[in-house]
């Protein structure tokens, strides 16, 4: 008879593995051993079986191996072949392998363990950087890491100028440069090449493909650096600088809004206002003079707002009160806004952040405190559930940061101080450091691999800092005297 898993008492097959690999740190029962150069690893042929597809093809056979009970690994770190007998027999990745990295992903797909070749991956992603990007990608495409190489096929989109900037740019082949250049989600403005806008035009050239050659990186947009603010007391935008803690004052805020309640997101150089009365404005913030333009008003969601640039679109869901669900998407290109979907789960005062290819919605409040937390796919419209946070909130402020989404803060009856770690690949929740104090209702940015929050909260108005690397809170500036917009502050990058 077949037995599913809610047959299993899980933890009494967790003692059993722990019993079974106690046995082979003591070589008690071991009847298998992998010998790599002249050092043996003792193991049970039944666990070895069990866990790698390899062992078990070679076992089920007669053979040398079967025969004699032990296997000589060639062209394998002993460190390595550990590393992959250690996870068969506890789950777990018990080694920082570092600069192995290649060498273990390379054993553990030889060993056929998909379990480690998954936390492999995750592992990979979560430490991506645009100093890692080359070697990660590379690893992902030598072992066909399916997952992985969508994954950094989106990092690099999300990150183009920081990983063009890179001397390993120019070891990309060809048709991946070209898959970004011919990309909606890059701003062609960071371009200077007569070449590539040729392509964009369609104009013929002389037949060579677009490489990274091709791009003036002089001339592409510096990575963000600043946290920009809508004070209501100067009736302007400052920005904070977090490497020199300086402010630097931007243009005047309209007053078509300024002393209404709004939301803002930033989509290239250009700033978009959602006001709650369901007027929109933009403004190229890099040019000095410019001025503000209405666009047309939304269609669906006439009232309150959380808004996210996703793709060279903007979306904006309800979040105006109990029966909030709709989702309207704004198009620059033609500006009209049109409705998308709607939420599964009605509620307002919900948490929304767009990473990957996902729109991320976290709690809320209908007739109580929500601890939902769900993803939309623009691509197929479609809602998928993803496990609840632990604790419920609303008004909480969100972030993602490398392939994890940060939920901070919020409102249940109490102010809270609490953060939450979602991790993107394995759909899980950690708990992360406390902030310095409490609050229901503020904005968190993300600015050179560091999480910032913005909390008008007087007279304690800061901005608090979090290194992900140090896992800590610190206090990297204040807001002085200024009245700001608690749903406005945005990213940007402005010259010191």
């Amino acid at each position: 008879m077949n037995l599913t898993l809610n047959a299993y008492d899980l933890k009494h097959c967790g003692k059993m593995m722990m019993a079974l690999n106690k046995q082979r740190e003591s070589k008690e029962h071991c009847d298998f051993a992998i010998m790599v150069g002249d050092r043996k690893i003792p193991a049970h042929r039944n666990v070895l079986s069990a866990g790698s597809y390899y062992f078990r093809a070679m076992l089920s056979h007669e053979n040398i191996e079967s025969r004699n009970g032990i296997v000589a690994m060639q062209q394998v770190q002993y460190s390595s072949v550990k590393t992959c007998i250690d996870y068969i027999y506890t789950g777990n990745l018990l080694t920082h392998y570092g600069e192995d990295c290649e060498q273990l992903l390379y054993t553990a797909s030889m060993m056929q363990i998909k379990g480690l070749c998954d936390k492999i991956a995750i592992s990979l992603l979560r430490k991506l950087s645009p100093e890692s990007f080359y070697s990660t990608k590379m690893i992902a495409n030598t072992f066909n890491c399916a997952g992985l190489v969508e994954s950094c096929n989106k990092y690099a989109l999300r990150n183009f100028q920081s990983i063009a900037a890179e001397e390993n740019f120019k070891r990309l082949d060809e048709d991946f440069v070209s898959f970004l250049l011919g990309s909606k989600a890059i701003n062609p403005l960071v371009f200077d090449s007569a070449r590539y806008h040729a392509a964009l035009m369609n104009i013929p050239t002389d037949g060579s493909r677009i490489v990274a050659e091709d791009i003036d990186i002089k001339h592409a947009a510096k990575p963000i650096n600043a946290i920009a603010v809508f004070d209501i007391k100067s009736r302007s935008i400052h920005a904070f600088h977090p490497k020199t803690k300086t402010w630097t004052k931007l243009q005047k805020i309209s007053a078509d809004f300024v002393d209404e309640n709004f939301t803002a997101v930033v989509l290239g150089n250009t700033i978009y206002v959602l006001v709650f009365d369901g007027t929109n404005y933009q403004l190229n913030y890099t040019e000095t003079n410019a001025t503000w333009i209405r666009l047309a008003d939304r269609r669906m969601t006439k009232k309150r707002v959380a808004a996210v640039a996703f793709e060279g679109s903007i979306y904006a869901f309800d979040d105006s009160g109990n029966n909030s669900k709709a989702v309207g998407k704004f198009d620059p290109s033609d500006g009209t806004w049109s409705h998308v979907t709607e939420k599964p789960l009605e509620g307002w005062f919900t948490s929304v952040v767009a990473a990957g290819c996902f729109i991320y919605c976290f709690g809320g409040y209908n007739n109580g405190y929500l601890s939902n937390a769900m993803k939309f796919n623009p691509s197929d419209s479609k809602w998928t559930i993803l496990p609840p946070m632990t604790y419920a909130r609303n008004r909480a402020a969100v972030v993602e940061l490398d392939g994890k989404i940060y939920v901070m803060s919020g409102y249940a009856n109490i102010c809270y101080n609490i953060l939450e770690c979602f991790d993107m690949a394995s759909e899980t929740w950690t708990t992360v450091p406390c902030l310095n104090n409490s609050f229901g209702y503020f904005k968190a940015c993300v600015v050179e691999g560091k999480i910032f929050s913005v909390e008008r909260n007087k007279p304690k108005s800061t901005i608090e800092e979090f290194d992900p690397t140090g896992n800590s809170w610190v206090v990297a500036g204040t807001l002085g005297m200024k009245d700001i917009k608690k749903e406005a502050s945005i990213t940007l990058n402005v010259p010191l």
